[in-house]
């Protein structure tokens, strides 16, 4: 698939249709594709005039502009130096990439920061969209190095459970692509289970010890409940 929405517009002329959308959506010509239903016809003396109809159809080239100009809005505050790239992995997932001297200031605390815009860039996105859409928004090389903390922070929550005798430690929330990858971690930890809890952007993982007894939960054991 190469368009996010369809739309079906009416109007006196197939020219007139299409310059109203380009102004309406802020749209570039390239960034959209048509299809003529009905060229329409002006009639004999204003009998049987027919509006024209065209359907159009807006590619994800419009959605990375438009995702690239939401965030550098946003970041400039912090600073205007800031370089923003944004790509579309797939029709349904975008990725904006970060670089530049201020950037620490966006990630914020734990990360705290950039998950907000994250959360934010992801509503606007589908706000534009009929299809739903993921955004990913990387800053530096914070996601690699968020890899080995993650890492470190399933080691210790295992660690809890077994000397502690603790039923369940609850992490403190994360993103989805690091929620994913604490489950894929624990899947060789077969005496325990995991699944996500929460609202975005304050969804966190639940690391749960598996009774001896006990079967295993289909649900609950789903990475891709994250």
């Amino acid at each position: 698939m190469t368009h996010l929405r369809k739309i079906t517009i009416t109007g006196k002329s197939v020219e007139e249709i299409l310059t109203v959308f380009e102004e309406d959506y802020d749209i570039e010509k390239d960034e959209y594709s048509y299809q003529i239903i009905d060229k329409g016809s002006a009639g004999f003396l204003g009998i049987f005039a027919r509006d024209a109809v065209v359907e159009v159809r807006i590619k994800k080239e419009y959605y990375e502009r438009k995702l690239q100009e939401f965030v550098e809005n946003i970041v400039s505050y912090f600073d205007p130096q800031i370089v923003v790239k944004v790509k579309a992995r797939n029709p349904r997932n975008f990725v904006a990439k970060i670089e530049g001297g201020g950037i620490g200031k966006i990630i914020g605390k734990h990360g705290k920061g950039l998950g907000a815009l994250q959360h934010l860039a992801t509503i606007f996105l589908n706000r534009l969209s009929d299809t739903k859409v993921s955004v990913i928004i990387d800053a530096g090389d914070y996601r690699e190095k968020r890899k080995e903390s993650i890492e470190k922070i399933v080691k210790s929550a295992l660690e809890k459970l077994k000397e502690n005798g603790t039923k369940k430690v609850e992490l403190d929330p994360m993103f989805s692509f690091e929620r994913r990858l604490v489950h894929e971690i624990l899947k060789k930890h077969k005496w325990v289970f995991s699944y996500s809890v929460g609202i975005e952007p304050y969804r966190y993982v639940v690391i749960e010890r598996r009774d001896k007894n006990e079967s295993v939960n289909p649900r609950k054991n789903r990475a891709y409940n994250n």
